[in-house]
């Protein structure tokens, strides 16, 4: 859903001041990030039928160091 169609929703209903500035932030921030939860980013064959590939799990900004960190998992995956 785009940022606009957001913004209507939560005008037509009657949302609150914060909840614009979380629809908008939470948007920025999955822009801003390159990577998605559920995307592989490092793939390793183990032999002709599987791979063991890591897959990003979870997304989160920390505000402390104002970066945006992910948390990734390893998984053995058929091709």
């Amino acid at each position: 859903m785009s940022l606009f169609k957001k913004i209507i929703s939560l005008i037509l209903n009657r949302a609150k001041k914060e909840q614009y500035y979380l629809e908008i932030g939470s948007h920025f921030i999955k822009k801003g990030c390159n990577v998605q939860i559920g995307q592989i980013v490092d793939s390793k064959r183990i032999d002709h039928e599987r791979r063991r590939v890591k897959v990003i799990t979870g997304l989160f900004y920390d505000f402390k160091t104002n970066k945006i960190n992910h948390v990734s998992d390893r998984r053995i995956v058929k091709d």
